[in-house]
């Protein structure tokens, strides 16, 4: 067994070199299977090819060893974890990306390439988030803690998701063509703030449960009667408020769902009462089902999920491309680069869960959700350990956060899957997408700060 300096991460460190190997023998995989069987694969073509994607998980190992020095208590799993996934997702982008097949020097001026880039950035944001002495510079200027800023701020957090909701129908953009205005074109890159949404969401459920989580838990007695505290219910019926307009005006079905199972979440780990959480529900239903008959895409969606075959040249043509898929792959999966996932439209960011059933078969969709079980474990196993001095904001914090993985995994994996409604969300970590990757590593970012506390 290795031994390895008192505050070295060392199995964090080993589980990231695996995961570096394995993602290293998979590039190689796809460009081998390709069409790349023209290019002589000398030492400095594999040079060229690996790279771009190969750096961020330098800064992966750059980061576990920071972590060993400033940082040793923190979850040891979940950089792992999220390298993994990130790296799968490296993989597949560049495997859905066309340009691949072209000559080595064409191959990064893609969407490949840009993944990389994201990912990059999305590491550096997370080493900012956990070596930049936070509570430092906010003692020293702002006279109070980095938690205890975000805990007294939440009125704030709040109009700044409530304007960015409100600019999304103003200033929001539909680069997809699939009907949903819901990014910002900043010229070389598209936002969109959705993404930001739900972490500010949490910041503001967090803060405000702490403080009224008796008074909601407990409620009024009027005889033998106990009433819900009605004034302290209105963010319910605010986020039941806003998930209905994310429908209504943005025809945003997977924001609006995660939003509230985020809320339903937070609330009931708060109040430990699962009648919030049936009222809760059962309000969404109601909702969802006068959207169904009001709002058109609802209807559609929903109809394409019970019966895809109906419409399966035209607006079902996609879930039944991707039951195809699944289908061909098998248990074991036609292997990387051997498959043919493109034939599903939107592979690379709604669908890419399904290019993972062709060319990995069931025992590689399989292994994706252990991966994302283990690090949802993780994420709420930091919430139980959170130190009791620390118990309240931290700990609702990092129960919605886990929660955001959570729910977006199984709404995208479910929809690929036809175990609910298809909805416009990504996949953690795989899917592209830039403003959707940044958020996942702030996530994660603050999720191993907080999970740094010492016990007691």
């Amino acid at each position: 067994m290795l031994r390895y300096p008192r505050n070295l991460r060392g199995a964090e460190i080993q589980l990231l070199i695996t995961v570096l190997l394995f993602f290293a023998a998979g590039y190689l995989l796809i460009v081998a299977a390709t069409g790349a069987q023209e290019l002589r694969l000398n030492v400095r073509t594999v040079a060229d090819i690996l790279w771009p994607s190969v750096l961020p998980f330098l800064l992966f190992l750059g980061v576990s060893i920071g972590m060993s020095l400033r940082t040793p208590r923190a979850d040891q799993l979940i950089l792992p974890l999220v390298a993994l996934l990130a790296g799968l997702g490296l993989l597949l982008t560049a495997r859905l990306e066309p340009s691949l097949a072209a000559q080595i020097p064409e191959a990064y001026t893609g969407i490949d390439a840009k993944q990389s880039l994201w990912v990059t950035i999305g590491v550096i944001v997370l080493a900012l988030i956990l070596f930049v002495p936070w509570d430092l510079l906010f003692r020293r200027y702002l006279r109070t803690s980095l938690m205890d800023w975000l805990d007294h701020h939440r009125y704030a957090w709040l109009s700044i998701g409530i304007g960015l909701i409100i600019a999304t129908f103003v200033f929001g953009k539909d680069p997809n063509g699939s009907g949903v205005r819901a990014w910002f074109n900043f010229g070389f890159f598209y936002f969109q703030p959705s993404e930001l949404l739900k972490v500010i969401l949490v910041i503001f459920l967090a803060s405000y449960l702490n403080e009224h989580r008796e008074v909601v838990a407990q409620g009024y007695q009027l005889g033998p009667l106990t009433l819900p505290p009605l004034p302290y219910l209105l963010p319910l019926v605010g986020m039941w408020g806003i998930a209905m307009g994310l429908i209504i005006f943005q025809r945003d079905l997977g924001a609006a769902l995660l939003l509230f199972s985020v809320f339903l979440a937070m609330l009931y780990v708060a109040t430990s009462s699962g009648w919030y959480v049936i009222a809760g529900l059962s309000a969404f239903g109601i909702g969802s089902y006068v959207l169904f008959n009001v709002v058109a895409i609802v209807k559609t969606r929903v109809n394409i999920w019970l019966d895809p075959w109906a419409t399966a040249q035209g607006t079902g043509y996609q879930i039944v491309q991707a039951i195809y898929a699944l289908a061909s792959g098998g248990v074991f999966g036609a292997g990387l680069g051997r498959g043919y996932p493109t034939v599903v439209p939107a592979a690379h960011t709604d669908f890419i869960f399904t290019a993972i059933g062709e060319e990995l078969g069931l025992a590689g969709t399989l292994a994706v959700l252990i991966a994302y079980m283990l690090l949802i474990f993780r994420g709420f196993h930091i919430a139980l350990r959170v130190p009791g001095r620390f118990r309240g904001f931290d700990q609702l914090m990092v129960v919605g956060l886990t929660t955001i993985l959570a729910v977006q995994s199984f709404i995208i994996i479910g929809g690929n899957l036809r175990l609910i409604p298809l909805t416009g969300i990504t996949l953690p970590f795989i899917s592209y997408g830039g403003s959707s990757v940044l958020m996942n590593f702030l996530i994660v970012g603050l999720l191993l700060r907080i999970s740094s506390h010492p016990d007691g």
